[in-house]
């Protein structure tokens, strides 16, 4: 049997499941799976499968989140599949 690849279901694409949850589940190599109601953010995420979040230091760094994709909330058999394969 293969192992499972990681990934990680996360309700709500906004600033905190973006920047901070997305971004540290991202880095470990996770596939990132958002559920999220704003069908404009889930269109982002599904056709560039990246995000970069801004670091505000000194200097501005920028760390891009790799390998990520969506769901809308309302596509319930969708969200079914992705729990199951989790």
């Amino acid at each position: 049997m293969l192992p499972r690849k990681k990934k990680i279901l996360i309700f709500g694409a906004g600033k905190i499941g973006r920047s901070f949850i997305g971004q540290l589940f991202g880095c470990g190599g996770y596939e990132v799976v958002f559920i999220d109601i704003s069908k404009s953010i889930i269109y982002a995420l599904n056709h560039q499968r990246k995000y970069p979040v801004f670091i505000k230091d000194v200097k501005e760094n920028i760390i891009w989140v790799n390998n990520v994709r969506g769901v809308l909330i309302t596509d319930t058999e969708k969200i079914l599949t992705e729990i199951s394969d989790t």
